[in-house]
């Protein structure tokens, strides 16, 4: 029990405070853990280089690995949770904030809600209801079925409303979850070298394939996914919870986390020796992060299109770029400054 309390203190506040994205984590790792003579320096760095050549989230498996070197199976359990508790409730938060002033959509959604409640309630027009409809033959099954009960028996009417009503809602809410589950699972099982590699493949499903999220909304998560400690993959959890609040948070966060959980605490502890100083993984690891990078930068340009960018934009866009790349300015600190430069210069030369 010691032990895992250990883990989890530690993995916890690195996670609470660990800002900087991925190698600033595997860093303050690599110094701490080494401090506390859990593994040596070079068992360390040989450990590491063959996670980077591993799919997954470096910080994530690195954390689950160590967590399982000092305290087995359930040790590297607790490192991974307790890595991601911090930035999961914070994504929580911001998605929760970001609904509660999103007064357009709430509106329209609650008046969808009313909407529909009422027609089935009061048994509106037949016209409205089955418009939009005439071709769908599951449609006309169930209203088939639900005329051939309600004619048997007719005081069942409220519940075969409430029930195929319901039917529907799980149906699809079912499918919205297996398939978020599926598209989290297949990005963090599939990123090499870093979570942004997770990208490409969020925009394209989250965005074009199931359109869950605006190109603006999953901006959003992006931007709070870098502002948050712990790994950068913690932004499923905000498009998680915008799909399905807290079941589709949870399920997506487990979801991108799980290949590497699986790798870290299972087969790759019983191989580490056998792999280490092999040829063939250096080459591997160069030309899956080569073929990283393109997707990335054709991501960024596609999200790029979604933004009205003006000359004070692009000067920004460059500006934040300069410091990421040359200074040691707190990485979680230039995403708010920017809004906040963006936010007061627009009272002066509004941009939308």
């Amino acid at each position: 029990m010691e032990a895992y309390k250990e883990v989890f203190i530690y993995f916890f506040r690195l996670g609470l405070l660990g800002f900087g994205g991925p190698l600033a984590l595997v860093s303050n790792m690599q110094k701490d853990l080494v401090e506390r003579k859990w593994l040596t320096n070079e068992e360390f760095t040989s450990t590491f280089a063959l996670i980077k050549a591993m799919p997954g989230s470096v910080a994530f498996m690195t954390a689950v690995y160590t967590g399982r070197l000092r305290a087995g199976f359930w040790g590297g359990l607790i490192a991974g949770v307790a890595l991601n508790i911090p930035a999961f409730t914070l994504m929580i938060l911001f998605s929760l904030f970001f609904s509660s002033i999103s007064h357009i959509n709430f509106i329209h959604v609650l008046m969808i809600g009313m909407q529909v409640t009422a027609l089935g309630v009061i048994l509106g027009s037949l016209k409205g209801l089955v418009k939009g409809n005439e071709m769908n033959l599951y449609f006309w099954f169930l209203v088939v079925i639900s005329g051939i009960i309600n004619y048997f028996h007719p005081g069942l009417e409220p519940l075969i409303i409430i029930g195929f009503g319901l039917m529907l809602v799980s149906q699809r809410k079912l499918f919205d979850l297996g398939a978020l589950a599926l598209v989290c699972f297949k990005a963090g099982a599939l990123v090499f070298g870093t979570g942004l590699a997770v990208v490409p493949m969020l925009q394209h499903d989250v965005v074009t394939k199931y359109k869950w999220l605006t190109e603006n909304e999953f901006l959003d998560a992006l931007a709070f996914g870098q502002m948050t400690p712990g790994p950068v993959m913690i932004t499923s959890s905000y498009i998680g919870h915008k799909v399905d609040g807290m079941p589709g948070a949870i399920i997506a966060t487990v979801a991108i986390f799980l290949a590497g959980f699986i790798h870290m605490s299972t087969w790759f502890p019983l191989v580490l020796n056998k792999l280490k100083g092999k040829k063939w993984i250096q080459d591997f690891t160069f030309g899956a992060v080569a073929a990283v990078v393109g997707p990335i930068l054709v991501a960024v340009y596609r999200l790029s299109n979604g933004i009205h960018l003006n000359a004070m934009l692009i000067i920004l866009m460059i500006i934040a770029f300069l410091i990421t790349l040359k200074s040691k300015f707190p990485l979680w600190a230039v995403i708010p400054i920017g809004g906040l430069i963006t936010a007061l210069y627009s009272m002066i030369f509004p941009i939308v």
